[in-house]
């Protein structure tokens, strides 16, 4: 094919490619792109330089509807005369290496990778991955973070790559982070941003709003025309994710959004929300005209979500009642079945209506929740959980985390709400003390809500602490959490009725449905491991799994079905192991075992990493040794566990070369009975392959313990 030898220069302006080394590229774009992503090119030529020529390679882009202007195409080479420029570019693109092309743009700016995205389909297939992996995004298909940037025009952050994509319209999970925006009057472009990028998407499962905390700012924006401004931005970016066919949504550290335009009204002692103090006369005008705000909407609808936010006032002088309104598409084609809120702005006006009507409309069927960034006022803590427990009945998964001594209390009134719970995990790395725990069970005499009256009707009447989550099926918690729930559940049920007594087949299980108890004890920032601690914890838990007693005292003899997984999670210290640490030979137990011990972990919090230096040398402390006979009767406790999860500080092969077998063996002469061992390494959390340990090392461990059937790493 005959080619066209050209020097003159284009007569549009032309934008440089920079180069790097002895390779040449400069490109010259002018493209007019679409809303739809599309792009009309109408002119741009690449040439290389002296050594890909000599390789025999060149590179030439254009469109067919700028062939006539290939000889306007300019060149900037050491060398022009000596360049040769192809009008069918198209075909040259198709037999170029895909390889040579990411050589190519592996010596280019950000800016000028994303230029050569938008010349063709061909380059768009190639640049943007390119780009995304450059940006730290990997495999923007499955899983996209993308960190936006303030200064996105001349540092190209993902987004901004993601958005000239033509070909990757559908995303697993997609995070947005907001980190670099505070405070936050300045969201608007962002998340304008972030519309944009969801409207030319197809379909996206999980979405992610990870915003910077300004949690103690006092400088909070209370400007009329940001809420106006911000309110319609989020209620767009929100309808949009839903109508993504989204399946889960998290939104985390938000606080200080919007949430500062609206105050939280308590109840007086007539039972009536208050007006506050409204001595002064800008309070007292602000009073009346909220008061007369509220008023109209209260007589127009009987919504209850738009009535429990009658609850919140303005805190602005001449502020309206702004809100958040979901879409009735939106509305209709939810599909929403999982909640992760690390937040307090979204359960709050001018988020709430929103949001619990959207919550009302979907079928969620697991939460996580956060309380580390709820208000520290109980009684709006106390109204905001039964809010949402009343918006989400069909609830069966619940994951606590941030869990605070103050709202032990009510979190446990809240758990009994969901009639329907059948998992509950909560974070390990709690500071709740043990003292907190033992002044709330002196104060744990008030009875809790019965699990099947729903939460929306606020009754009073109760059935007792007997009552608490009926049809649990697993529970993973500290042991601190579960010696609690064990001990309000113990409580003996209320004699049944001679009709009860005729039906009744014997007595059954406090928690008929459990199969599965994950206990957690975490040594971790000093605190040692404590064998009669856990023993005592299990001397609670096991009563419950038992049948419960029969109207006359007596109790049939019995086992449960459910299984207890003990897991002990050390850091490089392994403090207390020497004062526990007394070797005891194993015993036979011809039990059965579940096959997996491990619980699965939707959306909770990462398992914690230490660092992976040599374990110091273990203390011994005998000051505070128990008595023998207590250590007996612990050791005994000890024995009935058949399943041991070990979190150790090492990585993987750090297990596998033995550098823990002495601390190891230490710990399972407390633990006879064991039938599975699974030994955590530092990589678990990332890394989910489980190996088992060769016959040669599984012999150190089950030299004694005859009953030791597997020895896993993970």
């Amino acid at each position: 094919m005959a080619t066209v030898r050209t020097k003159k220069p284009v007569t549009a302006a032309p934008h440089p490619l920079r180069t790097s080394g002895n390779w040449g590229l400069t490109a010259y774009l002018v493209s007019d792109r679409d809303d739809l992503g599309t792009y009309s090119q109408t002119g741009v030529v690449a040439s290389y330089a002296h050594e890909a020529r000599r390789a025999g390679l060149v590179m030439k882009e254009a469109c067919p509807s700028v062939h006539s202007h290939a000889s306007e195409a300019p060149v900037d080479l050491d060398d022009p005369s000596d360049v040769d420029v192809s009008p069918n570019v198209n075909q040259l693109l198709v037999h170029l290496p895909e390889e040579l092309i990411l050589v190519l743009l592996s010596h280019l700016e950000k800016r000028d990778c994303l230029s050569c995205a938008c010349v063709s389909r061909a380059l768009n297939r190639i640049a943007i991955p390119y780009l995304l992996t450059r940006c730290g995004v990997k495999k923007p298909g499955s899983y996209c973070k993308l960190i936006l940037d303030p200064l996105y025009k001349s540092n190209i952050d993902p987004l901004l790559a993601l958005q000239h994509s033509i070909f990757i319209k559908e995303i697993k999970d997609l995070s947005f982070y907001f980190t670099r925006f505070s405070p936050y009057n300045k969201l608007s472009p962002p998340l304008l941003r972030c519309l944009h990028l969801l409207r030319t998407l197809t379909h996206v499962e999980e979405v992610t709003l990870f915003f910077s905390s300004s949690k103690g700012n006092t400088k909070l924006s209370k400007d009329e025309k940001h809420i106006k401004e911000m309110v319609p931005i989020y209620e767009d970016l929100l309808n949009e994710i839903v109508l993504k066919s989204s399946k889960k949504i998290r939104v985390f550290g938000s606080d200080g959004l919007l949430g500062q335009f609206y105050d939280f009204r308590k109840e007086s002692p007539s039972g009536k929300p208050s007006g506050g103090n409204l001595k002064s006369p800008t309070r007292l005008l602000s009073g009346v005209k909220d008061y007369f705000d509220r008023r109209q909407q209260h007589k127009k609808t009987d919504d209850p979500v738009i009535l429990d936010d009658l609850r919140y006032s303005r805190s602005t002088l001449t502020g309206s009642r702004i809100f958040l309104r979901c879409s009735p598409e939106a509305l209709k084609q939810t599909q929403l079945t999982h909640l992760n809120i690390g937040t307090a702005d979204f359960l709050r006006p001018p988020f709430s209506q929103w949001f619990f009507s959207m919550l009302q409309a979907s079928n969620i069927q697991s939460l996580s929740f956060a309380f580390s960034h709820l208000p520290e006022d109980n009684e709006e803590v106390e109204f905001i959980l039964q809010r949402l427990a009343s918006v989400i009945p069909n609830l069966n998964r619940l994951y606590l985390f941030d869990i605070k001594p103050e709202v032990l209390s009510i979190l446990i009134k809240w758990i009994n709400m969901f009639a329907n719970l059948q998992t509950l995990q909560i974070e390990p790395f709690i500071d709740v003390s043990d003292e907190n725990f033992a002044e709330l069970l002196e104060t744990s005499n008030s009875t809790l809500p019965d699990a099947k009256d729903p939460p929306s009707t606020q009754n009073t009447t109760t059935s007792g602490l007997f009552s608490f989550a009926p049809h649990l099926r697993r529970i993973d918690a500290p042991h601190q959490f579960l010696t609690y729930f064990a001990t309000i559940s113990s409580s003996p049920p209320s004699p049944p009725s001679e009709k009860d007594d005729q039906v009744s087949n014997g007595p059954k299980p406090q928690f008929p449905s459990l199969d599965m108890v994950h206990l957690d004890y975490y040594c971790i920032k000093h605190v040692k491991f404590d064998p009669h601690i856990l023993a005592n914890a299990l001397r609670r838990i096991r009563p419950v799994l038992l049948p419960s007693p029969a109207a006359g005292g007596t109790s049939k003899s019995g086992s449960s079905s459910a299984s207890i997984v003990v897991h002990l999670k050390f850091d490089t210290e392994f403090l207390g192991l020497a004062a526990a640490g007394r070797r005891v030979p194993g015993a036979n137990d011809n039990t059965d075992s579940d096959a997996d011990s491990k619980t699965q972990i939707p959306d909770a919090a990462p398992q914690c990493t230490t660092d992976t230096d040599d374990p110091a040398s273990v203390p011994v402390d005998t000051a505070d040794a128990a008595p023998e006979i207590d250590i007996a009767a612990d050791i005994f406790e000890l024995s009935k566990i058949e399943k041991l999860r070990l979190g150790l500080p090492g990585k993987r092969d750090d297990i596998l070369q033995g550098k823990f077998d002495d601390k190891i063996l230490i710990l399972l002469s407390l633990f006879k009975g064991l039938r599975n061992v699974r030994l955590a390494s530092s990589e678990s959390a990332i890394s989910k392959v489980k190996e088992e340990l060769s016959p040669l090392h599984s012999r150190v461990f089950k030299e004694g313990r005859p009953a030791l059937r597997k020895v896993e790493v993970i």
